[in-house]
């Protein structure tokens, strides 16, 4: 759970480490956005507005109350599946926030030489992320 100050603990920046590599799909592990160092720039990237701030917290708060990531290990040592179970449930439960982060790590994320190309639709089977509707 990130800290009164919005800065995010030790635990935290594990966590969202890991999340940053599970909501872009990409084939060689090598290339993940978090295994890339791409989180510091998200963040940077999401303290540009406070209201992309807030959502980016908001997330990581949400991914720290999840009862699965309560185990030993914390979240990271949780299954794929496990983890993609508790990444939807807090895009079910805060669909604008959880958008609001993973379009600005798509952004990053696509930005950096290292990565391939950007999809002109993120509609394709790999992506997994991104698909629950947000009733406005």
């Amino acid at each position: 759970m990130p800290n009164q100050d919005g800065s995010l603990t030790d635990s935290d920046k594990i966590t969202f480490t890991q999340l940053l590599n599970r909501i872009v799909p990409f084939n060689d592990p090598k290339i993940g956005a978090g295994t890339l160092g791409l989180r510091d720039v998200v963040e940077e990237r999401s303290k540009e507005k406070p209201s992309s701030h807030s959502a980016l917290l908001r997330v990581i708060e949400a991914l720290s109350f999840d009862m699965m990531a309560h185990a030993v290990g914390g979240f990271v040592a949780l299954t794929d599946d496990e983890q993609n179970s508790a990444i939807h449930n807090v895009e079910t439960n805060l669909p604008a926030e959880f958008n609001i982060v993973l379009d600005i790590t798509r952004d990053v994320y696509y930005e950096d030489d290292r990565t391939p190309e950007r999809p002109k639709s993120f509609d394709g089977d790999n992506e997994i992320f991104g698909k629950v509707i947000i009733d406005i």
